[in-house]
């Protein structure tokens, strides 16, 4: 066993645990910028070191073998370890430092988290603070390896993380104001269905992180034609505006470019679907003595809005 441990190649752990969360050798090369050659052949090196089958091969998919599960479980903590030893080399002086990063699907627009956020960085000045911007499945994967403090996100949230609601936000169903339908107010889903969709990279029928407003499209049998999609509002809204297609955008971000006459409101005026924002972090994570105290503070706050 310690020649095994002495001997295993960590970056074809890495490789190894990278495919499997893409389920695939040749998105797994574009995220590693590697050739998918080369990443097969990293996977054969680790199955020929482990001596098991990790990966089992059906055509262009791949399945995860039990021995392959079982060391995917135990890669992820070994990264998340890993992705938290500089921290563990911080001395705490009086004055609080580090770094938070936190991880956020793009415009969450929450007072109580500004006002939060704020406080703790007026009390603690030395801190310093990292945003990124990314999809729900992004920020889940980053708060479940440990490589961001905590995350802000919508979708379907694994139950291995801790979770408390930040908001609630109300989506509603918008064109351009040059786009055919603009100006119609009498209108049903009927009438809707067969139209180009603009929707958000997350908001898949069918998908892992299916939530009010894909309930409300598979409902509806609106957006069956995807045109168009980001994970960032603003691209979203440009699409909708520019008369690619109809989609759905969150009212209290929308509503302004429809009063400067930019965007169209379609129905549904009434029972508009909506999201959930959480604020998510991962328990097992081994924190920084900043990031423990703004975690515990956002989540003591967003429980008792």
């Amino acid at each position: 066993m310690s020649d095994f441990a002495r001997n295993l190649d960590w970056n074809l752990l890495y490789t190894f645990m990278v495919v499997v969360q893409n389920d695939s050798m040749t998105k797994a090369a574009e995220e590693l910028l590697r050739s998918q050659p080369a990443v097969s052949l990293a996977v054969k090196r680790l199955e020929q070191s482990t001596g098991k089958r990790l990966l089992i091969r059906k055509g262009n998919r791949i399945a995860v073998s039990p021995a392959g599960q079982a060391l995917y479980e135990q890669a992820t903590e070994i990264y998340s370890a890993i992705s938290r030893l500089p921290l563990t080399f911080e001395k705490a002086p009086r004055a609080l430092t580090g770094k938070i990063r936190i991880a956020s699907i793009d415009h969450v627009e929450s007072s109580v988290f500004n006002q939060r956020l704020a406080r703790f960085f007026c009390e603690y000045p030395s801190v310093e603070l990292e945003i990124l911007v990314a999809t729900t499945a992004e920020v889940i994967r980053m708060v479940e390896l440990g490589s961001a403090t905590f995350g802000l996100c919508d979708g379907v949230i694994p139950q291995s993380l801790n979770s408390t609601t930040l908001l609630d936000e109300r989506f509603g169903l918008y064109c351009g104001s040059d786009y055919h339908l603009a100006g119609r107010t009498d209108l049903a889903a009927i009438d809707l269905r067969g139209e180009p969709f603009i929707g958000f990279t997350a908001d898949v029928l069918g998908g892992s992180h299916m939530g009010d407003v894909t309930a409300f499209r598979a409902r509806a049998s609106i957006g069956q034609y995807v045109r168009g999609q980001s994970s960032h509002v603003n691209e979203v809204r440009r699409m909708i505006e520019c008369g690619l297609g109809i989609g759905f955008l969150p009212v209290h971000l929308a509503d302004p470019y429809a009063e400067k006459g930019d965007l169209f409101r379609l129905p549904p005026y009434e029972n508009e679907p909506s999201a959930t924002v959480f604020l998510i972090a991962n328990p097992a994570v081994s924190l920084s003595e900043a990031e423990q105290i703004l975690v515990e503070e956002m989540q003591r706050e967003t429980a008792m809005k």
